[in-house]
């Protein structure tokens, strides 16, 4: 087992974000808020001292962040939220946040960039 130099933030969606996904797509109308949570996206950032930071960090990244997560539920751009703002992505999402990340396996681990993959 080995410590990684990561700090690990679960990105979880908010009922406003399942209002906007169920209005979106109609084929998800007896999806739950619990359901939508079970998978969320995690997040591997800088070790921070305080919350705060890790907060602060997806501030500057938001933009990305929020398109990354819409774009994954292969929604027609014309139906994305009309406000993809900063105070629109903290309405859609909250997260937890785990700073002691350990790897179980003493091998590589392999990154890609997500949209080379997404699209």
């Amino acid at each position: 087992m080995y410590f990684v130099d990561r700090t690990a933030v679960v990105l979880k969606p908010t009922e406003q974000f399942l209002q906007w996904l169920k209005q979106a797509d109609d084929n998800m109308p007896d999806l739950t808020l619990a359901q939508l949570r079970t998978n969320c996206s995690v997040f591997l950032v800088p070790e921070f001292d305080e919350p705060e930071a890790v907060v602060s960090y997806f501030d500057e990244r938001y933009q990305q962040i929020f398109e990354a997560e819409i774009s994954g539920w292969d929604i027609p751009a014309a139906k994305w939220p009309q406000d993809m703002s900063l105070k629109a992505f903290w309405e859609f999402f909250e997260v937890e946040i785990h700073d002691m990340v350990l790897d179980m396996e003493d091998a590589d681990i392999s990154v890609s960039p997500v949209f080379d993959n997404m699209m």
